[in-house]
Parts: structure tokens; C-alpha cells; sequence
């Protein structure tokens, strides 16, 4: 949790104090409280004026996490994929590897059988500030 998230969840958070806060964050740090699932409670303690900061930019970063869903669901649906699923882990993994590099993380967790919402708001969070740079080798 950053530090504004810390200061709302306090007893003591100033309304006015926390909004000066947030207009100081980087969006980086915004969208961090975002993907750790605090953001609720930062916007809660904001003055009703300025909820509308966080809200506009929590319902963006919800849209992306939709569109990812989608394409999540669009790659589960493939036969070729459900075959792959059933198989061997070995085999899946570089089938994954192969053909869905970008959503690895996912898909294995999808494979164990453990993923859940905030496992998305992450990987919405590192595909926009992750290095962007591809090394050749």
C-alpha cells in the first residue's frame, strides 16, 4: 500500500489534505492502488468534488481489464487450446509459449485453476508500465 493509500485507511485522513495527495501521484502510483485493490477505499475518503478523479480513471482501467476477459475467453473457447488443456503440462506450456506469449501468466494460472480479479488488474497493470523494451538476441 503507497503512502496515500496508508493515510486514507488512517483514522485521521484530512479530505482536503488526501485530495492534494492524489493530485500529486503519478499515474503509475494511481493505477498501482488500482491493481491492489485499495482504490475504493482512497476514493471513499475524498471529497465528493474530487471522486470524480479516480472514478473516470478506475472505470478506463476496468474497460481494459473487459477487453482482456474477452480475449481471455475468445483463446479458452479455441478447440485447439481446450486439446492442449487436457494434455500434458509440458506440452501446454510450449503450446502457451508458442502461440499466446503475451497472456502466459494467465493462462497458467487458468491451467491451476487459480486465478481470480485481482490476478487481471496486475496483468493490466504491467502490460501498461511494464519495460517496454524487446532485447534481440
Amino acid at each position: 500500500m503507497n503512502r496515500v493509500g496508508k493515510y486514507a485507511s488512517s483514522e485521521h485522513a484530512d479530505d482536503i489534505e488526501l485530495m492534494n495527495m492524489v493530485f500529486e501521484l503519478p499515474e503509475k502510483d494511481k493505477m498501482l492502488m488500482w491493481s491492489e485493490g485499495y482504490i475504493d477505499l482512497v476514493i471513499e475518503k475524498l471529497p465528493i468534488y474530487a471522486q470524480d478523479i479516480l472514478e473516470n480513471r478506475k472505470e478506463k482501467w476496468e474497460d481494459t481489464k473487459i477487453y482482456y476477459e474477452k480475449q481471455l475467453k475468445q483463446i479458452l473457447n479455441d478447440e485447439e487450446f481446450k486439446n492442449k488443456m487436457k494434455g500434458e503440462r509440458k506440452e501446454f506450456a510450449l503450446f502457451v509459449k508458442d502461440q499466446f506469449p503475451e497472456f502466459q501468466s494467465l493462462l497458467f494460472l487458468i491451467y491451476d485453476g487459480n486465478i481470480n480479479d485481482k490476478d487481471l488488474r496486475k496483468f493490466v497493470y504491467r502490460r501498461r508500465f511494464a519495460a517496454r523494451k524487446k532485447y534481440l538476441h
